[in-house]
């Protein structure tokens, strides 16, 4: 689930909630009038190791926040879903594309960014090794936890139970066994030589059933890893991507026009 950080354009760095929270800092806005754009320079923060994803969209006033327009479509650079945290982080907006009408006048723009945590956090296919050592472990180092964090217990329990079930079913089936082997009459030893079959079969039952829990947990979670992996290569190209959109030096300083500036506030 994602969680909300709303900005204005501003000069000073959110404060901190606790260590992991992210912050953000957004920088004077420019107007490059020869390109019809304005650029919104900004930084995320969350630490370090990419403990969060972003999803970033823009917004503008021309009426001191009266009302809103976005999100805004015709936009380059750190916008949309998956930003990681950077120092460096801009978008452009070419405002001549998406309104023609637009003219800059008493221009304030805002920026809603979107927070969840990140892939990064999750571990690749090396996290089998603790569904090897304990069933259900692995689950907690390639996903994200939801709900009620121990939930993941199930799985052992149905793990061992199993195991414990068919032990327990098999030392019942060695005991009609040996009953069998002393029974006095055909119809007797008969009777318990079904009953200790019947036993057998449900002992190799629960112990393949338990056996399958635990190997599908362990394939889960090497399939989810491989996932992670394949998901962090894809978030890296994308936000490589979007620095390459803007990669292009600003020129032409002498031709921008810096915007006016509003306070910065956070939600959650």
């Amino acid at each position: 689930m994602y969680k909300t950080l709303l900005s204005f354009s501003l000069f000073a760095l959110i404060p901190f909630i606790t260590w992991a929270q992210p912050s953000l800092k957004q920088q004077k806005l420019i107007f490059d009038q020869k390109a019809q754009k304005i650029i919104i320079p900004y930084t995320l923060s969350d630490g370090g190791d990419y403990r969060y994803e972003y999803d970033v969209e823009v917004y503008y006033t021309q009426d001191n926040g009266k009302t809103y327009k976005g999100p805004l479509e015709a936009l380059k650079g750190f916008h949309g879903k998956e930003v990681l945290a950077n120092d460096s982080l801009a978008v452009w907006w070419f405002h001549k594309e998406e309104d023609p009408s637009f003219d800059g006048r008493n221009t304030k723009m805002k920026l809603k960014v979107d927070y969840a945590p990140s892939v990064f956090n999750l571990q690749n296919e090396e996290a089998m090794k603790y569904s090897v050592l304990l069933p259900g472990w692995g689950q907690t180092k390639v996903k994200h936890r939801k709900g009620w964090k121990y939930k993941w217990l199930a799985t052992p329990l149905l793990v061992y139970g199993g195991i414990a079930a068919s032990l327990l079913v098999n030392n019942q089936a060695n005991r009609t066994y040996d009953q069998y082997q002393t029974a006095t009459t055909r119809t007797e030893a008969q009777d318990l030589f079904d009953q200790a079959s019947q036993q057998r079969q449900l002992a190799v039952g629960l112990a393949l059933v338990a056996g399958g829990i635990w190997a599908t947990d362990i394939i889960l979670v090497g399939l989810r890893g491989r996932k992670n992996r394949l998901k962090k290569q894809q978030i890296i190209e994308k936000n490589n991507e979007m620095k390459q959109e803007i990669s292009v030096q600003i020129s032409r300083l002498n031709e921008q026009q810096y915007l006016p500036t509003l306070g910065m506030r956070i939600k959650f």
